[in-house]
């Protein structure tokens, strides 16, 4: 944690950078299948929670929303403000095929995080949101809090296991550096927390 915390986080490596996205790209190695549906109690908790802090007209960007199991919750739900993105082409094509999708509310692109982050209008969403190996993937040279604070209104509301995947930080002192004030941190199961972080008013 204190190497991808301090020490990754200064060297920009594009070539791991894209490497790392790339694993996600097609299905060799993750199917989109194991994304489909919010089954397990954890996954069911952090979509009740989301719903039960933000509100229908909320502008939601799910990042790395693989086929989009949370944005067509939240689209069943009356929101219609919802924009996400992944790598996975696949993922992003099943979602676009869905009903959900074609009845609008939903906008969806496969690009990199960097890519799509960069390209974000400041403030423009109130929230971000995104479930367990997500940011945990993202090499620690971009600083994706700080891309958050500039590209949100209100704040966050992610689950990640803070201690697992490819790269481990630390992750609620990057996030305080930033300037996100704490909401709730909330364990889900014993890997993966819920983490609800706010702009200061």
């Amino acid at each position: 944690k204190p190497i991808n915390t301090w020490i990754l986080s200064k060297l920009v490596n594009k070539n791991a950078y894209f490497k790392d996205a790339m694993f996600w790209h097609d299905e060799t190695n993750h199917k989109t299948e194991w994304f489909a549906n919010i089954s397990r109690p954890y996954e069911k908790f952090f979509i009740k929670y989301i719903l039960e802090n933000t509100c229908e007209k909320d502008i939601i960007l799910d990042i790395c929303c693989n086929q989009g199991r949370f944005l067509k919750e939240l689209h069943k739900n009356n929101y219609r403000n919802l924009f996400g993105f992944d790598i996975m082409k696949p993922a992003i094509k099943l979602l676009k095929n869905t009903e959900e999708y074609k009845k609008g509310g939903i906008q969806a692109d496969c690009c990199f995080a960097d890519e799509y982050l960069l390209n974000c209008k400041n403030n423009y969403f109130d929230y971000a949101i995104t479930y367990s190996a997500t940011i945990e993937l993202i090499h620690p040279s971009f600083n994706i809090f700080e891309e958050l604070y500039r590209i949100t209104k209100k704040g966050f509301i992610i689950a990640i296991a803070e201690n697992l995947h490819t790269y481990p930080r630390f992750y609620r002192y990057m996030i305080n550096k930033v300037g996100f004030k704490k909401i709730k941190v909330y364990k889900l199961n014993k890997s993966i927390t819920l983490l609800h972080y706010e702009k200061s008013i």
